[in-house]
């Protein structure tokens, strides 16, 4: 869901941008990895003062919270109260009267029902809401993610040739706004469906990864390459190119621990298991498809760790 915003200070410090209050004394942090683990471990009081300060119409800060604590969503995602977050900055935002961050919000909400278990049908109708608020406030950013986020729901339902469409939109935009990070993330998944052209896709994000001097988000840049390398790793497998492929997505997965983003990990496993499984290496393929079906049952996706689950005891 990364929206181009700085993965260090935003997530205990609200952004700058509402002069109509003091700011408070917020606790800081010198790295992410500081912020991530203080947020962790205080989630229940930090959630708890955010319904307080909504009960007591504190609509500024409460925008400030849910706005300054959505890229941490991408670090946490199975974290089951985002829905609550950003549903209170909705309707803080719509108590403001400020369109744009009202369309904000549900383009956050849009996301949250992109995490296991899907909702793509939830997805589709928060985006667009967002796509209409955000057009008629001009918020062109939220235009380019209602597309995003829609493309996402249409991929999942299976509307392929409909999702592109809203991909290439989404795409189009980011750029014309030089918007690296967004842009590359419309390119990390404009070709699924398409093997070859999507691994070519791929290989551009993964250059513009590698280059330093491509404007990206540092932080961006580390939490977009195991996913990047994800789906290289999938698209060579189904090409035929296994020994890159298992290279590759071993590569993704060890950098997928670092993020915790379990249901990408899992995911990658089984992909992994199955080509293990093709070069015969039937032990290896065997701990991938545990260790898959562990990681599933984690995110509550209880189908895919059955399925994980069968495969790995078939391999006995």
């Amino acid at each position: 869901m990364t929206q181009g915003r700085d993965h260090g200070r935003a997530a205990v410090r609200p952004q700058p941008d509402r002069s109509d209050r003091p700011p408070a004394d917020l606790k800081d942090f010198a790295t992410a990895e500081e912020a991530d683990h203080w947020l962790r471990v205080n989630s229940g009081n930090w959630l708890g003062a955010l319904r307080s300060a909504s009960g007591g119409a504190r609509h500024v800060e409460v925008l400030d919270c849910a706005e300054s604590m959505h890229w941490f969503s991408d670090r946490w995602i199975h974290w089951p109260h985002w829905g609550e977050v950003f549903t209170l900055g909705a309707e803080a935002a719509t108590a403001l009267g400020d369109t744009a961050q009202h369309a904000t919000q549900l383009n956050y909400l849009a996301w949250v029902h992109l995490v296991p278990p899907e909702d793509p049908e939830a997805t589709m109708r928060y985006a667009t809401q967002a796509l209409d608020l955000a057009t008629r406030s001009g918020a062109t950013a939220q235009i380019a993610w209602a597309h995003q986020y829609t493309a996402e729901a249409l991929r999942r339902l299976g509307r392929l040739d409909e999702a592109f469409d809203s991909l290439a939109k989404a795409a189009e935009m980011f750029n014309a706004a030089a918007d690296i990070d967004a842009y590359c993330q419309s390119l990390s998944t404009l070709g699924d469906g398409r093997h070859e052209a999507a691994l070519e896709q791929y290989l551009e994000v993964r250059a513009l990864l590698d280059d330093e001097g491509s404007g990206m988000t540092a932080d961006i840049v580390s939490f977009t390459r195991p996913h990047t390398l994800a789906r290289i790793g999938h698209c060579l497998r189904l090409l035929g190119h296994r020994a890159e492929a298992i290279t590759t997505l071993t590569e993704a997965i060890a950098l997928m621990e670092q993020f915790q983003t379990i249901s990408s990990q899992a995911r990658a496993l089984e992909t992994l298991a199955a080509v293990l499984a093709e070069e015969g290496r039937t032990e290896e393929s065997r701990r991938a498809y545990a260790r898959a079906a562990e990681l599933f049952e984690a995110s509550g996706d209880a189908e895919a760790g059955g399925r994980c689950h069968d495969l790995a005891t078939a391999a006995r």
